[in-house]
């Protein structure tokens, strides 16, 4: 097949870029360009490429451009001595070119088709977008025992399993490749009717899991009521750092952040485990913020006959087939309280923390499999000695999904909001 350009879209057509490594990929990103250019979009084509010389079609952003993006030859990324290390140099300047056709209003939209490599290189790209810019891996790496979160990252990409590898046309490829430019274009138009808006929105963050489901939606409920705008994170390890994420990047005007489980399962190695930095996005920016220990008894872990022996002979809790839920030791709860007075501490903006006398979560309640007064009280009195005075500290006589909980958390956001600090009136309900 020779090497040539795409015919040109009409003028205006909304741009998708491209991504792939033509000397191994370029009969297939043609097709798929093709198939793009038939929607009425106009196929951008960035070259990922390392080794071979470009097949099948001519790219708008070359190989030799993408290595300049990263501050290098594409001589000297191809003598840093193994695949990864080239890959992973490439994967910096094609970050940047993706940045930057952005910027210049020339990507409402982006697609990949690769291998392990390509994949990885073309998602450090497209994370580099932003949340509502349609993107779209397709790879056979998708499927089977492997961790997504390289390819996804704190973004909303999707990832589509190409069945057979990207190495040829055929009728199952070609019906993969048809599928994929359906959904990008199809993305790319929806995106162009309903963009995202975040001027003048009152956007507020929360965090949730299935063990706080029902004290958010009552707070969800009562901020729609007040003109707010709630977002609800799920506090997965995943949902935190992309709270974070926003937080950072202005999309909120404040946070209460209920559910804080991911840092104990930061602490001990759990699933959910968040990063270092959890719970200090809002306080660096300044914004109010209400904080609930919400989960933070526990950490998840793998199915029961999978956990270390250690950790068998604690009291759990059966979540779902894949999902143990482990109760947290007292030592553990003390940790993670000075570990969240530590972050609050050093918050910019005014904060308040309210915590629930009558359990953390759902199998925390008297009676329940992970009631342990004396370790939560043990965290709460540790809150109390650590927190700053400015900082105001409710304690609830209620469970954590009660009403009367929910009351005294809104009555707080609304004090933070306003700016009231520990000198204030007393919290109904609180201590």
């Amino acid at each position: 097949m020779s090497v040539a350009r795409l015919p040109e879209p009409p003028r205006g057509a909304p741009i998708v870029v491209v991504i792939g490594t033509l000397d191994t990929k370029g009969r297939e990103i043609r097709y798929l360009g093709a198939r793009i250019l038939e929607a009425g979009m106009r196929p951008l084509v960035v070259d990922s490429g390392i080794l071979g010389e470009p097949q099948a079609i001519v790219a708008d952003v070359t190989r030799e451009d993408v290595a300049r993006a990263a501050g290098s030859t594409l001589d000297a990324v191809r003598a840093t001595g193994t695949r990864g290390a080239a890959a992973e140099a490439m994967a910096v300047g094609l970050r940047a070119v993706v940045a930057r056709l952005h910027r210049e209003g020339r990507c409402h939209g982006a697609v990949s088709l690769g291998g392990a490599e390509g994949a990885v290189m073309a998602a450090h790209a497209m994370q580099a977008l932003p949340i509502g810019v349609p993107k779209l891996i397709v790879t056979p790496v998708a499927a089977g025992r492997r961790p997504f979160g390289p390819f996804v990252g704190l973004r909303d990409i999707a990832v589509m399993h190409s069945v057979i590898d990207i190495g040829g046309l055929n009728p199952i490829s070609r019906a993969i490749f048809d599928a994929a430019a359906g959904a990008i274009t199809g993305m790319v138009r929806a995106r162009h009717a309903a963009p995202i808006c975040w001027t003048g929105e009152r956007q507020v963050a929360l965090t949730m899991l299935g063990n706080t489901t029902a004290a958010v939606m009552r707070l969800e409920e009562r901020l729609r009521a007040d003109g707010y705008t709630p977002v609800i994170f799920h506090a997965n390890g995943v949902g935190g750092r992309c709270m974070e994420q926003l937080v950072a990047d202005g999309a909120f005007v404040a946070v209460i952040d209920f559910t804080t489980d991911e840092l104990t399962d930061e602490l001990v190695g759990g699933y959910h485990a968040a990063g270092a930095d959890r719970l200090e996005a809002a306080g660096h920016a300044g914004l109010p913020q209400v904080v609930v220990p919400g989960c933070v008894d526990f950490f998840v872990a793998g199915p029961m006959d999978t956990l270390p022996p250690g950790w068998r002979s604690r009291p759990t809790y059966y979540h779902n087939p894949v999902l143990t839920l482990v109760r947290a030791t007292r030592e553990e709860m003390v940790q993670v309280a000075r570990r969240m007075a530590e972050k609050l501490n050093m918050a910019r903006g005014p904060v308040a923390v309210a915590v629930p006398r009558r359990g953390l979560s759902i199998p925390n309640h008297p009676g329940g499999v992970f009631w342990d007064p004396e370790a939560d009280r043990a965290f709460t009195q540790t809150l109390r000695e650590r927190l700053k005075p400015a900082i105001v500290l409710a304690e609830v006589d209620a469970h954590i999904n009660d009403a009367m909980f929910t009351d005294v958390v809104f009555e707080l956001f609304h004090r933070v909001t306003a700016g009231v600090t520990a000198g204030g009136a007393p919290v109904a309900g609180g201590s």
